[in-house]
Order: structure tokens, then C-alpha cells, then sequence
């Protein structure tokens, strides 16, 4: 395994993983807004 390839998984596994979370939190921030 190329090191280059592990990094770009890695990044594309946390950006996956981080899109719902990021979801969450902006409608969690907006109901605390509201």
C-alpha cells in the first residue's frame, strides 16, 4: 500500500464520517438559535 492512498482514504473515511455529524450540529446550533 502507497502511503498517498491510505492518506486519501483516510481523509475521504472523516470527511464521509463528518458530514452527518456537521448536519447534526448546525440544526442542533439552530433550534439553540431559535
Amino acid at each position: 500500500m502507497n502511503w498517498h492512498v491510505i492518506a486519501q482514504l483516510t481523509v475521504l473515511a472523516l470527511v464521509i464520517a463528518a458530514g452527518p455529524i456537521t448536519l447534526i450540529w448546525l440544526s442542533n446550533k439552530k433550534d439553540a438559535l431559535l
